[in-house]
C-alpha cells in the first residue's frame, strides 16, 4: 500500500488581538494532531488505494511477462514510486548481462558483486522498464534456470530472477501478470488459464510458471506437466512412479500436502551424445526436471535407475521444502545429502533396487565425497563450484546420523520437519542440537560439524572415522 499523505490546508488570517494571537498558539497544535490523526484513518481505510489514484497493481512492484516465442520473453517493470534502480538478486555467469537487453531507450544494466541493476543513464528517478530475456545456452549450476525451454514453443518461467528486492536483499511486494502468445495458456499450482493478472505464488514463494500450449495431466497425488520431447518410456515410468513414490514418502514422514505438488519434465536430446544429464530444481510445491543427452532415447538400466533414483530425490525435497527458510548456503549438504539417502532407502522399499545396488550408490558417495574432500572442506565445496560434494558428502552424513541412532534417514527427517516447523525453518545450529538429541551423543554432532568445518588431510580417512565413530548399532535395526 502507498502510503497517503492527508495535507490540511490553513488559512493565514490577519490577527488583530493578541489573544486571538495566543488563542492561535494553543488551536494550531491542536489542528496538526488533527490532521495526523485523519492521516492515519484514511491510510487504514480499504480500498484507499483506487480513490487515490494509485496504480492499479496491488504491489510495490507490477512485472507483466509477454511470452514472445522461441523461450523468450519481454518484460516489463512498472513501480509505483518512481525509483532510481531496481536491484536484482546475484545469477552466476553474469547471465542478466548475456541474456538480458534493454529495450527501453536511455537505460542500462549494471552487473556488480553484489547483484544486477537497471537504471537510468542519466542517473534520473523512473518508474516503468523493459527488457527482452533469452534463455541460457546452458545449465546454470546448482541455481535455478531463469528459462527453461519446452517444446512445441513453451517456456518455464521462474520467476525469482526477475523479481527486484531492496538494499537489504528483501524481495519487494511485487505481483506478476503472465501474457501467454495465441494457442498457448499460463499454468501455474494447477490453475490453466488464457493469462494471470496481478497474481503471486499462493505460497508467498518464488515460483515455476509455464507458458506454452502443452495441457497438464492432474493425478491424485500432482499436477504434471510433460514435455511432447520426453521420450515415451520415460512419461510411461513417470506416470507409474509418482503415485508409488508419494505414498511412500507420505507414509515415512506422516503426512501429505495440502497443495498438490505441480512437476515439469522436459528433455533436450542430443541424439549423437550417450550421456544421461538430470538437472532437477526443487522449490516449495514444485520442481522441475531436464533431462540431458542422448542416453534418454532409450531404455537401458542405467537410464531407469537414474532416472529413479535422481527423481525420488526431488519429491523429497518436496517435504523438506517447507522447512528449508533458515538454512545457511554453505549447509546445502544436510538436505542435498538426505535427500540422496531417503531416495536410496525408497529405492529399496519400492522393490526398484536390491540392497546390493543402493550399498553401490552409497560406496560411489563416499569415493565421490572423498576427492572432492581432497580440495577442501565441506563448507567451502560451493565457493569452489564443487557442487557434487553437496550430494555426496552429505549422504555420509545423513547414513552416519542414521546409524548413530540406529534408525532410518527417514525416521530422522520426518521429526526433524517436526522440531524445525515449531522454529520456522532449520538452521544447521537446530540440526546440530537435534542429531545431538536423537544420538543422545554431544561428541558424535560435533564430530559432524568438525567433518563438515575442518579440511582433511585424509578425506577417506575422515570419512572412515565419521561412519565407524557412529558404531552402525545394526541390532537395533538401523539401516545401513
Amino acid at each position: 500500500m502507498r502510503p497517503f499523505v492527508c495535507l490540511l490546508s490553513l488559512r493565514w488570517v490577519s490577527l488583530r488581538r493578541s489573544g486571538a494571537v495566543l488563542r492561535s498558539l494553543f488551536i494550531l497544535p491542536l489542528l496538526a494532531i488533527f490532521a495526523a490523526f485523519i492521516s492515519f484513518a484514511v491510510f487504514a481505510l480499504p480500498g484507499v488505494q483506487a480513490a487515490t489514484g494509485a496504480p492499479k497493481h496491488s504491489g510495490d512492484v507490477q512485472i507483466d511477462v509477454l511470452q514472445l516465442g522461441n523461450a523468450s520473453v519481454r518484460v516489463v517493470f512498472e513501480t509505483s514510486r518512481s525509483k532510481r534502480m531496481l536491484r536484482f538478486r546475484h545469477i552466476p555467469a553474469g547471465h542478466r548481462e548475456r541474456r538480458w537487453n534493454v529495450e527501453t531507450s536511455g537505460f542500462e544494466l549494471v552487473r556488480t558483486d553484489d547483484g544486477d541493476f537497471l537504471q537510468r543513464t542519466d542517473g534520473k528517478r523512473f518508474k516503468r522498464v523493459a527488457i527482452i530475456a533469452k534463455p541460457d545456452l546452458f545449465r546454470l549450476k546448482k541455481n535455478y534456470q531463469p528459462l527453461s525451454r519446452y517444446g512445441e514453443g513453451g517456456v518455464l518461467f521462474y520467476t525469482g530472477h526477475f523479481w527486484p528486492v531492496t538494499n537489504r536483499d528483501v524481495r519487494t511486494n511485487a505481483v506478476f501478470t503472465f501474457l501467454p502468445l495465441d494457442g498457448s495458456k499460463v499454468v501455474a499450482f494447477g490453475e490453466r488459464t488464457n493469462r494471470l493478472e496481478r497474481w503471486r505464488s499462493p505460497l508467498a514463494h518464488p515460483a515455476f510458471v509455464y507458458l506454452g500450449p502443452v495441457k497438464p495431466v492432474e493425478s491424485n497425488e500432482a499436477v504434471a506437466l510433460v514435455d511432447p520431447a520426453v521420450p515415451s518410456w520415460i512419461r510411461s515410468e513417470f506416470k507409474k512412479m509418482t503415485p508409488q513414490i508419494f505414498d511412500y514418502l507420505a507414509d515415512q514422514f506422516g503426512f501429505s500436502h495440502d497443495t498438490k505438488p505441480n512437476l515439469f519434465l522436459t528433455a533436450l536430446s542430443r541424439r549423437g551424445d550417450g550421456r544421461l544429464n538430470f538437472s532437477g530444481d526443487a522449490l516449495p510445491m514444485q520442481f522441475q526436471v531436464t533431462l540431458v543427452g542422448g542416453g534418454w532415447q532409450r531404455r537401458s538400466d542405467s537410464a531407469v535407475s537414474t532416472f529413479r533414483h535422481s527423481t525420488t530425490h526431488e519429491v523429497v525435497h518436496l517435504w523438506q521444502s517447507g522447512v528449508r527458510s533458515n538454512f545457511e548456503e554453505n549447509s546445502a549438504w544436510i538436505h542435498e545429502g538426505a535427500a540422496d539417502a531417503i531416495a536410496s532407502e525408497a529405492m529399496v522399499a519400492l522393490g526398484y533396487w536390491a540392497m546390493s545396488e543402493r550399498d553401490q550408490f552409497f560406496a560411489a558417495a563416499k569415493a565421490e565425497c572423498a576427492d572432492r574432500l581432497a580440495f577442501g572442506s565441506l563448507d567451502t565445496a560451493i565457493a569452489r563450484g564443487h557442487f557434487r560434494a553437496l550430494y555426496a558428502c552429505g549422504h555420509v552424513v545423513a547414513v552416519a546420523v542414521a546409524r548413530a541412532e540406529g534408525r532410518r534417514v527417514s525416521d530422522f527427517w520426518r521429526d526433524l520437519i517436526i522440531e524445525a516447523k515449531a522454529e520456522d525453518g532449520y538452521s544447521r545450529s537446530l540440526y546440530l542440537r537435534f542429531v545431538e538429541h536423537r544420538t543422545g551423543r554431544p561428541g558424535f554432532a560435533d564430530r559432524v560439524k568438525l567433518f563438515a568445518s575442518t579440511p582433511h588431510g585424509d578425506p577417506a580417512g575422515a570419512i572412515e572415522r565419521l561412519l565407524g565413530a557412529a558404531e552402525a548399532p545394526l541390532a537395533r535395526g538401523a539401516v545401513r
